[in-house]
């Protein structure tokens, strides 16, 4: 089986358990080596520690008096080892002919009574001493013109007792020690990583904010590290790309609209110098191809981020003028128009002329889904407008699709071109509101503008 990262939504957080998870491997991997080094060479560090013992010893040895006699005068922490571990640690000074001029008891014998004094030098030796397992290390010093062979005596049981003692001390202090470096470096490693990433962030940031009001935007590149630049350099180059082919759509609607606008508007022209022998049907169907190509120039001059007249504006005051605009053609297919102010004189910051169009293109479609004898509601709130129908309704998985460009649903025989909720979409995103489709409490549609309430 093989092994993966956990996988985590954060990049910083997984670096960071990378982080930590190496910090405690490496520090487990560091005292298993101590462990493992510890029983191996313990012989070695134990011969190494007893030969340095014999200096001090041999630094502390008074060779002067007159009478020839030696005396070892030890001070501070050396004093009190071999005199409260005197059972358990010993010493022995040693003149060249073997004889014991020195010790840490009462016993003046050598501690390698089988070895030959003139092959003692640097020797080491574990050994039994009065049936006890000592580790003997024997080292020559020359003290004031005479050569002492110094005997260091250490026996297991010191060592048990100093394992015991301190081992578990050291252990504790060192898992406390790792567990808080795991901690501390962690967070470090976190807070480090966070700052690195934070240009992402902001690059991610600015890149949500791109959209076809502002495709003129580029995420920035500076302080970014040099893996992520050149993704950051492709995504900058897509969207250049994509202004341009953007603008040459907006381009293309807007030339193709205003090359349209007058030649129909002589067709209609024509056709109604010559009414007596064409079919009001003709006319109807200019009217329609008329109404498409002004939507086709607004939506395109709309979604092409035209700068908007923003001024405080009455909503119910619009809203009366719609209803004022749109009688005519609500009691032709005999439907009723009511305006229920929430909150009156309500004022937002809007360009007029364009919430104006928002709300005639809802209430027209409130109108042509309406029944005969419906009624639409419009109603007036502090943050919100809401045109209500009592229609059959839009089915919910199609509640998002009314919103696209040319797109009819089922009702493919209503007249209209699919453009004016496509419209009401482009007039609330430049003014930073959202449009939704619901249901009304009669059951028909509801559609609901959200204003940006400052």
């Amino acid at each position: 089986m093989r092994w993966s990262f956990p996988r985590t939504p954060s990049l910083a957080l997984r670096l960071s358990i990378a982080f930590a998870l190496s910090i405690f491997i490496v520090a487990g991997a560091y005292l298993a080596v101590q462990m493992v080094l510890a029983q191996r060479f313990a012989s070695f560090i134990t011969e190494q520690s007893l030969k340095g013992q014999t200096h001090d010893i041999a630094e502390a040895i008074d060779a002067g008096s007159p009478d020839g006699s030696v005396v070892v005068r030890l001070g501070g922490v050396d004093a009190y080892g071999f005199d409260a571990f005197f059972a358990n640690l010993k010493y022995r000074v040693l003149t060249e002919d073997g004889r014991v001029v020195a010790s840490s008891d009462d016993r003046l014998e050598s501690m390698m009574p089988t070895i030959p004094v003139e092959r003692q030098d640097g020797f080491y030796l574990p050994t039994l001493i009065d049936g006890v397992r000592f580790h003997v290390a024997a080292v020559r010093h020359s003290v004031n013109g005479r050569d002492f062979l110094i005997q260091v005596g250490r026996s297991d049981r010191f060592a048990e007792l100093a394992q015991e003692a301190i081992v578990p001390a050291v252990n504790e202090a060192v898992g406390i020690i790792v567990a808080i470096s795991i901690v501390v470096l962690s967070i470090l490693s976190f807070l480090g990583i966070r700052s690195v990433l934070r240009p992402i962030r902001i690059a991610s940031e600015t890149a949500k904010t791109v959209g076809q009001a502002n495709l003129s935007a580029r995420l920035p590149a500076e302080d970014l590290p040099s893996e992520i630049r050149p993704l950051i350099a492709a995504f900058n180059d897509a969207l250049a790309r994509l202004e341009v082919a953007f603008a040459s759509q907006q381009r293309f609607f807007a030339n193709a609209a205003h090359e349209l606008k007058t030649p129909i508007a002589l067709l209609r022209g024509q056709l109604e110098g010559a009414a007596g022998t064409i079919p009001a049907l003709a006319l109807r169907d200019v009217d329609c191809i008329a109404r498409t190509v002004n939507q086709l120039l607004h939506i395109a001059e709309v979604s092409g981020g035209r700068p908007l007249d923003k001024r405080p504006t009455a909503v119910d005051e619009i809203a009366r003028q719609v209803v004022g605009f749109l009688s005519w053609r609500a009691e032709r297919v005999g439907v009723s128009l009511h305006i229920v102010c929430e909150q009156a004189g309500a004022d937002i910051l809007s360009d007029q002329g364009e919430l104006f169009v928002l709300l005639k293109n809802l209430v027209e479609n409130a109108v042509d889904f309406s029944p005969a004898g419906g009624t639409v509601c419009i109603r007036v709130g502090s943050d919100r407008i809401a045109v209500e129908d009592q229609g059959h309704g839009v089915p919910e998985d199609q509640r998002e699709k009314v919103f696209e460009r040319f797109w009819r649903g089922s009702q493919g025989d209503r007249p209209g071109s699919g453009l004016g909720l496509a419209i009401c979409l482009e007039v609330a995103t430049a003014h930073g509101w959202q449009i939704r489709c619901a249901e009304a409490a009669s059951g028909g549609a509801r559609f609901e503008v959200m204003f940006a309430v400052p």
